[in-house]
């Protein structure tokens, strides 16, 4: 049976996705396929379960992980491309495979053809792991379905990061003010499960989220630290001036006790300058 040729194993599908990127060691920004999403797509299993076989890819020295920067994506996230072993296995794979004969129809037209000669008449961006994965799905395969894979994956990988940038919008709002209630936390786990957002990407998606937070963060206490200085150095802290700094402080979402652990830091400076 064609399809008992065709049958791989889950690592066999992850190494033969893999052997259509070329050069990733050298490139600072890796294409979104390489990332765990993708591969699991490419591979045909559920994304929970990816991270088992690139793990144990990586720990045989098949795969290499990185944490880098991703096309279209604004934080790094961990990617994989093949390392030396992997290309090895890889090509043994795609080679045991190429000569495979499959019905697949061409126009309406019924034929015969093996699976490098499938991959030649298709599309440039199509990959050979696609097509095999489509053989074992598909009874017969059909040319001009074939080629709608790329678009079929865009449309996923739109979905996976329209709800990406919906989390991240709402962690974002949940910490603004530096902390987040039991509240918020529920609700962000709630949203979290609703969008599929795996565990993975949450905890990139709260680093980035609290990088920009506190960032932010130190800026507004600068800046409050900066006109206390000022009207320390102008002489006494009249209630006049006490009042803008209040003012100040409410407009820069300072806690009281920060405010007031800012201005002994900033009288014990004075002090230590007189």
């Amino acid at each position: 049976m064609v399809e008992s040729r065709l049958s791989l194993t889950t690592e066999e599908r992850i190494l033969l996705f893999m052997s259509d990127f070329r050069g990733m060691d050298e490139r600072f920004e890796l294409p979104l396929a390489l990332t765990q999403k993708s591969i699991a797509f490419a591979a045909g299993i559920h994304r929970k379960h990816v991270s088992r076989y690139l793990d144990e890819l990586v720990a045989e020295g098949a795969v290499t992980e990185r944490k880098a920067h991703i096309e279209r994506m604004k934080q790094r996230m961990l990617a994989y491309y093949l390392a030396p072993r992997g290309w090895e296995r890889a090509q043994r794979i795609r080679e045991h495979l190429s000569t495979i004969r499959v019905p697949i129809r061409v126009k309406g037209e019924m034929r015969e053809m093996t699976l490098d000669e499938i991959d030649k008449a298709t599309s440039v961006r199509l990959t050979f792991s696609d097509i095999v994965r489509e053989a074992v799905e598909q009874p017969v395969l059909d040319l001009e379905h074939l080629g709608t894979i790329d678009e079929r994956r865009k449309r996923e990988m739109d979905d996976r990061l329209e709800k990406i940038e919906a989390y991240a919008k709402a962690m974002l709002t949940a910490w603004q003010d530096g902390k987040v209630s039991a509240t918020e936390q529920l609700l962000l786990e709630q949203l979290r499960q609703h969008l599929e957002i795996s565990e993975l990407d949450h905890r990139q998606i709260e680093d980035d989220v609290l990088r920009r937070v506190l960032g932010t963060m130190e800026d507004e206490r600068k800046t409050y630290r900066d006109l206390l200085r000022h009207a320390m150095a102008a002489g006494n802290l009249t209630p006049r001036i006490r009042r803008i700094l209040e003012d100040t402080r409410h407009l820069l979402k300072i806690p009281r006790s920060e405010a007031r652990a800012i201005e002994k830091e900033v009288s014990t400076e004075s002090l230590a300058v007189a």
